[in-house]
């Protein structure tokens, strides 16, 4: 075996400097930081009997209650299926409910209970700990500018 193919199948070897952008890695590195934010994340929920899945319903449904189960779905950015399954679990446990909307009667809206409400109450100041622990070594210009710049990226993939 040659040093090149020693060093690409190295686990200890660093990237190079300009590696995400050199290789067109950057979409890989996107999801290693969204894997790594989720399972550090899944570590806290866990001990509230929660999922990831299942806190994004209730994250959502904390801002937007009454919403249908595709808005949810595109909002915490799982699919439509997925989410749907997640709802019914939640729904057997009685953090959400589900009830015909009054403005389209072929439509369902979600809709949080108190006790979704009370345990999203319980987790959000953790959540922001965790957030705000996350961009620490970030200026607050350079969080506007992230947030920014994936907004327009997500856009753009419209």
């Amino acid at each position: 075996m040659n040093n090149k193919a020693k060093t690409l199948r190295s686990v200890d070897a660093a990237p190079p400097r300009d590696w995400p952008l050199t290789y067109g890695m950057l979409p890989y590195l996107m999801n290693r930081v969204t894997a790594r934010v989720n399972q550090l994340w899944v570590r806290q929920l866990r001990e509230h009997g929660l999922t990831v899945g299942r806190w994004q319903v209730l994250s959502v449904l904390s801002r937007f209650d009454g919403s249908r189960i595709g808005t949810i779905a595109d909002l915490s950015g799982g699919e439509q299926p997925a989410v749907s399954r997640v709802i019914d679990q939640m729904e057997r446990d009685g953090l959400v409910v589900r009830r015909p909307s009054l403005m389209d009667s072929r439509a369902v809206e979600v809709w949080i209970t108190d006790r979704g409400r009370a345990l999203t109450a319980r987790l959000m100041p953790e959540a922001e700990v965790f957030v705000e622990r996350m961009f620490r070594k970030l200026s607050p210009a350079e969080i506007r500018g992230l947030t920014k710049i994936l907004e327009r990226l997500f856009s753009d993939l419209q």
